[in-house]
């Protein structure tokens, strides 16, 4: 039995080097995958029924999102020194946010479903008020806003 290794790296060496690879970080360890390739035993090939399969590991690393402040940095505030804000408890924002901040003061529990600029939805569950994860702040590119469940949203560009 030998034992073949291949880093799988494509599509595009990670979308044209936008991505960082994470290498020797233990906290997001590259995921293995051990395939096993049985031979044909059948009569048709002669092979013994005690031949031990092939077995090859295919290496698949994380990878980091390269991004930049664009709002500055040290601006005061869970937006920093952007231009423009908004808040709002219904309806879309006016314009595409870069940055989102997320506010739950009610006593129930909140999940706040977005439209991001690249047509993905993504839900945001927060706690209450009396809870420490009732505020989320996010470098997100927000377009629609599809439910706020009682939140207040601070849109910054």
């Amino acid at each position: 039995m030998s034992a073949n290794s291949n880093v799988v790296r494509n599509p595009q060496l990670v979308e044209y080097g936008k991505f960082v690879e994470l290498q020797n970080d233990s906290r997001f360890p590259p995921i293995s995958v051990i395939r096993q390739q049985y031979p044909d035993t059948s009569s048709a090939y002669n092979i013994p029924i005690s031949t031990a399969p092939l077995s090859s590991v295919e290496i698949y690393p994380k990878y980091a999102v390269l991004t930049y402040n664009a709002g500055g940095i040290g601006g005061t505030g869970p937006g920093g020194a952007y231009t423009q804000c908004e808040t709002r408890t219904s309806g879309n924002p006016s314009f595409i946010s870069s940055k989102i901040y997320i506010h739950n003061g009610t006593n129930q529990f909140a999940d706040v479903i977005l439209t991001l600029t690249s047509g993905l939805s993504c839900m945001i569950s927060l706690g209450k008020h009396t809870e420490s994860n009732h505020t989320f702040t996010e470098n997100l590119a927000v377009s629609g806003v599809n439910n706020y469940d009682g939140a207040t949203i601070t849109f910054f560009a």
